[in-house]
């Protein structure tokens, strides 16, 4: 059974974030001033809204950011500061709308852009 493969280019987004980093909205309801969303979960969400393709959240076991420190997972530590990666798949034009549209939010954090193969096939 031979078949054909089928691809084509796509970009993933990739966007580094520690799970503490919080989402401040204008006007919050009570239970959200007591319990912020995170802001990857809320990036995951925002990109579903968008129809993006491809949306999810990993977790790192050891990592650090720009002020140097090497933070690792502990089962019985803080690991609010480990770094997360929100990966979001679709076409360039889409993601770079996306990054637009929430760049405040994506302010001063960690956003890479790759191009990605796509594969099916047929």
């Amino acid at each position: 059974m031979v078949k054909k493969l089928k691809h084509r280019s796509l970009g993933k987004l990739e966007i580094y974030i520690a799970p503490a980093h919080k989402v401040q909205h204008g006007r919050r309801s009570l239970f959200r001033k007591l319990f912020p969303k995170s802001t990857y979960i809320h990036l995951i969400e925002e990109a579903k809204k968008d129809g993006i393709i491809n949306a999810a959240a990993h977790s790192t076991h050891t990592s650090f950011t720009t002020d140097g420190k090497i933070i690792a997972f502990s089962a019985e530590g803080d690991n609010a500061k480990l770094a997360m990666c929100v990966e979001l798949v679709d076409k360039r034009e889409k993601l770079e709308i996306f990054f637009l549209k929430h760049q405040e939010l994506l302010r001063e954090k960690v956003v890479i852009y790759k191009e990605v193969e796509f594969w099916d096939a047929e």
